[in-house]
Formats: structure tokens, C-alpha cells, sequence
């Protein structure tokens, strides 16, 4: 009797090695995640913030909407493959397409990537909208993680009507709203 009750001793202290080891490991798993997620969302800030991406921005906010009133720039947006010379903004287009995929795949945090930077991927979106509705009319397809990301935006700005600031905390400024 003895034996067996060292033997289920031993089952039973495998048994909680084992669940503590496996229990360890998903902790480890889900920090490795998060570690990975923020590494991401670091580099796609800090691509955000490169002097030419800089650029990029200037043109979109500051000259695209008057180079759209000019036919033949409207009409160069539907050349295959689109001169990027000639239409810079497809370069931020592609850099919010990439953030949108990476979005859309869970590589970084849909909620906390819109928690920061929600305001310009709307901007962007909206300054941007009509030259890739061109763009679209032979290449249907174009742009769409940008579209899902600015979608995504957009029901963020939704659910948060006046903010995100936490409901327990200080304000040091009136909010505006």
C-alpha cells in the first residue's frame, strides 16, 4: 500500500511540474508577443517620424488637393505603373497599406496602434481618397489594408466620441468637447 500511495504521490507532483511548466511557458508566450507587438509598433512610429516621410505629408496636406484640380495630374493617376514622381502621395499610400496589413495580421495591436495614431490615419484617408477612387478604376484592389485600417479608424473614433481619456484621471486641460 505504501508503494502505491508513492506512487500516486509522484503522478500527482508530475502532474503540477508539468501544469506549472506549461503555464510558465504561455506566460512567456504571451510577453514575447506583446515584446514583438511593441518592437512593431516602435518601428512603424519611427518610420512615421523619417524626414522624407516628413515630405510625403507636407505634399499631401499642404499641395495635393490643388495638383488634383489639374486634369492631366488626375489623369496620370490611372498610368500602369503610376509615375511616383509625379504622384508622391502613393508613397504614403503604400506606408499606411503596409501599417494596415500588419493591423489587419494581429503583428501589432489594432487598439492600442489606434489609440495613438487614429487622428492621422483619418486625416490621411480623407486628403488621399480621391486619388486612389482613381487609382481604383482599373486596379480594383489597390490600397485596401489602407482602407480597412482608415475603416477601422473610423469605428474607433465611434466607440470614442470624446476621447480616450481614462474616466479616473486628472485633467489637466478642459476636454474640449
Amino acid at each position: 500500500m505504501a508503494l502505491e500511495a508513492l506512487n500516486t504521490a509522484a503522478a500527482v507532483g508530475t502532474f503540477v511540474v508539468i501544469a506549472a511548466s506549461a503555464i510558465a511557458a504561455l506566460v512567456q508566450l504571451r510577453h514575447l508577443r506583446t515584446s514583438n507587438q511593441l518592437s512593431g509598433l516602435l518601428s512603424v512610429f519611427a518610420m512615421l517620424q523619417d524626414p522624407s516621410v516628413r515630405e510625403l505629408v507636407n505634399f499631401v496636406r499642404h499641395d495635393l488637393a490643388e495638383r488634383m484640380k489639374d486634369e492631366e495630374f488626375r489623369a496620370s493617376l490611372l498610368e500602369i505603373p503610376v509615375d511616383r514622381r509625379k504622384h508622391p502621395e502613393f508613397y504614403l499610400c503604400d506606408i499606411y497599406n503596409h501599417v494596415g496589413s500588419f493591423v489587419r495580421s494581429g503583428l501589432i495591436d489594432e487598439d492600442t496602434y489606434l489609440q495613438t495614431d487614429w487622428f492621422n490615419v483619418n486625416l490621411y484617408w480623407e486628403l488621399l481618397r480621391e486619388s486612389i477612387a482613381i487609382a481604383r478604376t482599373n486596379r480594383p484592389h489597390i490600397f485596401e489594408n489602407f482602407e480597412h485600417l482608415a475603416s477601422r479608424a473610423k469605428a474607433w473614433i465611434e466607440k470614442h466620441p470624446h476621447g480616450d481619456y481614462p474616466d479616473d484621471a486628472r485633467r489637466l486641460l478642459p476636454a474640449g468637447d
